[in-house]
């Protein structure tokens, strides 16, 4: 398994195990960024997705641990 496959894994988990509510604001940028990590992969741009994807989890984790 790849980096990008390992993170985003871990962005599931976080949705399946912690993530209870978001705002519309988080929803919205999580989605954002999901949407960004899509359209670089399907450009081939594994290096942009992969950046997309550890901020995408940054922002869980701050959620999660900081209800922020």
């Amino acid at each position: 398994m790849d980096e990008l496959q390992k993170i985003s894994a871990e962005i599931i988990e976080i949705f399946n195990t912690k993530v209870n509510k978001l705002t519309k604001e988080q929803a919205e940028t999580i989605n954002l960024c999901n949407n960004s990590m899509n359209f670089y992969m399907e450009l081939g741009e594994r290096e942009k997705a992969l950046w997309e994807a550890k901020y995408t989890l940054q922002l869980l984790n701050d959620i999660v641990n900081n209800g922020k």
